[in-house]
């Protein structure tokens, strides 16, 4: 009788897991594919942070939804691996979403130029028209909401706080749910030059209230130069409400 044993069969051992960094390291400094790998990895870092800071700069949250599409030239392959990339924009002053170009620098062991493309989306809670708006409509918080939008590219900055905006009359017909921005609207004035108002005076003990003739024109919370009926005095008062300006009592 003959027997035939299998041989076993050696078990594999698992491959061990490096940690993050030495994977980054590895991808920063390996040549071939792990350089662009290494490389796309900066650039993303380097999109991130600008969004972000962007973001703070307007109101907005420090980690704002953000997704990016980035294309490396295939040329990338050959470079050789960079320590100290330096990534720059044509206009670093423009908002860094849309389609955004990036300048690729290596100063050193070898030196090379590149460039690289991206598609950079960003959702942030933006100011726009709860219902539509008909034109010289003067905003109240209720014809106003935060919505979360996808950002285009623009001149024009979004409005991320309601506040600053209310008060404010709109010059156009806005549709609902259309972002508010303020080359779409103007001060409202509440006071004009040479018309009767209400000037308060205000103290930490009492309220009182006289009247008087405004000397320019103003819009609301802007300091102006008003003349007190009774007294002929000039004095600066801040507007408050239409036909209304507020000053503090000042003891010499």
């Amino acid at each position: 009788m003959c027997y035939i044993t299998k041989p076993r069969q050696r078990q594999r051992k698992a491959e061990a897991q490096l940690p993050l960094w030495k994977q980054l390291f590895f991808l920063l400094l390996w040549p071939g594919t792990s350089l662009a790998a290494g490389l796309e990895q900066q650039i993303q870092q380097a999109i991130h942070q600008e969004v972000r800071q962007f973001s703070l700069k307007l109101g907005g949250p420090a980690r704002p939804k953000t997704r990016i599409s980035l294309n490396l030239p295939a040329a990338l392959q050959d470079k050789a691996a960079c320590s100290g990339l330096q990534i720059s924009r044509g206009n670093p002053q423009q908002a860094p979403w849309g389609r955004v170009s990036y300048s690729l620098n290596c100063p050193a062991p070898q030196s090379w130029q590149s460039r690289a493309t991206a598609q950079v989306q960003v959702w942030l809670p933006i100011v726009v028209s709860s219902r539509a708006l008909q034109r010289d409509e003067v905003l109240t918080a209720q014809m106003l909401k935060l919505e979360l939008t996808e950002l285009r590219q623009s001149r024009l900055d979004p409005e991320l706080q309601i506040e600053p905006l209310l008060g404010m009359r709109t010059k156009r017909r806005l549709s609902a749910g259309q972002p508010v921005s303020r080359h779409l609207l103007e001060a409202q004035l509440l006071v004009r030059k040479g018309q009767h108002v209400i000037i308060q005076v205000k103290t930490a003990d009492f309220a009182a209230s006289t009247t008087g003739v405004a000397l320019e024109d103003g819009v609301l919370h802007q300091r102006i130069r008003v003349q007190n009926s009774s007294s002929g005095a000039e004095l600066e008062a801040e507007v408050v409400a239409e036909d209304t300006v507020q000053t503090l009592f000042r003891k010499d």
